[in-house]
């Protein structure tokens, strides 16, 4: 069966001497695993675009439902990424947000919103705009929207801990460890109300980066049900922090 639509590009790796299993969640089909075959071959300036994390790219696939690895017939690019390839900060967040997104997402019929919000957010990246150094914890926390399990933003005078087991402001300080005092909560709190044309606002240090990131990482080990062990973390924080 044949289907065009259109797809994020999230990671690859090497299958053979000059072939590729590339993973792709797309608009439709949802998170896919599709054979490029030359990626790494004479063909493979033509293929490029298959293994860059986050390019955009409209497809036509062959679909069988009774393989777990897809092919693509042909694609082309929506849009040329001029930022993420070339600039250090911009890759190594696109690495953590690829990362993030191969282990909470679902191979399923896709989501038409989920795809948008994906497809504005790497415009974003690769934009110019100010405070490109809080993105990651921006997208992180309003990904979660998509998946369910977005915090109760209810923060006043009479809750102001942050309990993460109830994603939710609470009066008190809970009995187990996974919770933000007023102190911090107050910094947990900017997620709600700073949206993404206004980033500079979320974070403008070293304590308040790195708070925010944990926070918003623990919040998806507590309420994913996939381990979320992310490899590029560490490579992040050493470049941000």
């Amino acid at each position: 069966m044949l289907c065009k639509t259109s797809g994020v590009v999230l990671n690859h790796y090497r299958y053979g001497e000059s072939s590729a299993i590339v993973h792709i969640y797309s608009k439709d089909l949802g998170l896919q695993s599709y054979m490029v075959k030359g990626a790494f071959g004479r063909n493979k300036k033509s293929n490029f675009l298959l293994l860059q994390p986050l390019n955009i790219v409209d497809m036509v696939v062959y679909i069988n439902p009774r393989k777990e690895i897809q092919t693509i017939k042909e694609f082309r690019p929506v849009k040329i990424l001029f930022r993420i390839p070339f600039s250090q900060s911009r890759r190594a967040q696109a690495f953590l947000i690829t990362e993030l997104l191969g282990k909470v997402l679902q191979n399923d019929n896709g989501d038409e919103s989920l795809f948008s919000f994906l497809q504005n957010s790497i415009s974003v990246l690769d934009s110019d705009c100010c405070g490109i150094e809080n993105f990651h914890i921006w997208f992180i926390f309003n990904l979660s929207r998509y998946l369910g399990f977005l915090p109760q933003n209810n923060c006043d005078d009479f809750t102001s801990y942050f309990d993460f087991y109830e994603a939710c402001f609470v009066t008190s300080q809970p009995l187990h460890p996974h919770y933000l005092a007023p102190s911090d909560a107050i910094y947990f709190k900017r997620l709600f109300d700073i949206d993404i044309d206004h980033l500079p606002g979320l974070a403008s240090n070293i304590h308040q980066r790195r708070l925010l990131l944990d926070s918003v990482i623990l919040l998806y080990k507590l309420h994913q049900p996939a381990k979320i062990q992310l490899k590029s973390l560490s490579v992040l924080k050493e470049l941000f922090h």
